[in-house]
């Protein structure tokens, strides 16, 4: 976990450094197309890629987590408001899980990809 939060932070900061940098330069070039200039956007371009990547590995995690933990209802699910969630299930939690052992879960897919039909 620490390790995806790193790489966002590392992405995020190299972003920012690269939006810095296209706004100094056409500070410096003002409305001129110069190589400079199109190799900052370029670069900031390349980071901005990156940040969205890093991302996307994060929220991919969050999903892995709370599947592999079997919530249904949790804070920030944009499918169920807080308002549903408390109607729902009348108690004072935002957060219903049903952990499911995650070798139980596996040996489910394996037998039922076996015994069904192509």
């Amino acid at each position: 976990m620490d390790a995806i939060v790193d790489s966002i932070e590392k992405a995020y900061q190299e972003f920012v450094t690269a939006a810095a940098i296209v706004l100094e330069t056409r500070e410096t070039y003002g409305d001129q197309k110069t190589t400079d200039v199109d190799s900052a956007i370029k670069k900031l371009h390349e980071r901005l890629v990156l940040f969205e990547a890093s991302c996307d590995e994060a929220q991919g995690f969050v999903e892995y987590l709370k599947h592999s933990l079997g919530c249904n209802k949790f804070p920030g699910n944009l499918s169920n408001s807080q308002e549903q969630v408390f109607d729902d299930d009348h108690s004072d939690s935002l957060i219903q899980c049903n952990p499911i052992p995650i070798k139980a879960a596996d040996e489910k897919l394996k037998t039922d990809a076996s015994t069904s039909k192509p």
